[in-house]
């Protein structure tokens, strides 16, 4: 067999290992531990203190200029009604989903982890929904449990009681 045939052997064995696998962005919020999927991930940057939005919902903790456009900020501990305040050492996961751009502070970046995917569990039995619900899977890492975040639910304000204007400016910013 030929150098190139090994190569392309090799290739295609990292591209099945990937297929077993979810790559995770891992950060705390309070002391657990979250994970995110990497491919939504576009930066983390230091803590930029938000401007307000009037009649925002608690969670939503104003916008920021980003690159020179104006995103929400999720302000994690609220969202998951966790006490503390946000500090200079928090920092802040800029992410895209669906077509939209949010920043979501948290306390800590902690990794970024390949987690095989037998080693996550997707099913709740134990649970009440309303509890869970932020979450879509739960993965485990040695002596760690990694909660992995459904980001549609996050970043849902369909869900909420906002008010309609607020909805349409960040709708529109994201192109919908």
């Amino acid at each position: 067999m030929s150098r190139s045939d090994n190569t392309l052997d090799l290739m295609n064995l990292q591209l099945t290992d990937a297929e077993q696998e979810e790559q995770l962005i891992i950060f705390s919020v309070g002391e657990e531990e979250f994970g995110l999927d990497v491919l939504c991930v576009q930066e983390i940057i230091r803590y930029l203190k938000p401007t307000k939005i009037p009649h925002a919902p608690e969670f939503m903790e104003g916008v920021i200029n980003f690159r020179g456009e104006v995103i929400p900020i999720i302000s994690m501990r609220k969202r998951f009604g966790i006490d503390g305040l946000n500090t200079d050492n928090n920092v802040i996961i800029v992410i895209e989903h669906s077509g939209r751009v949010f920043g979501l502070t948290v306390d800590a970046v902690s990794d970024l982890q390949n987690l095989p995917k037998d080693k996550i569990q997707r099913r709740f039995d134990y649970t009440i929904e309303e509890k869970t619900k932020y979450l879509r899977a739960m993965g485990k890492m040695e002596d760690r449990l990694i909660l992995i975040l459904d980001l549609e639910k996050i970043i849902d304000l369909d869900s909420e009681i906002i008010p309609e204007e607020i909805k349409q400016s960040i709708n529109k910013e994201g192109g919908e």
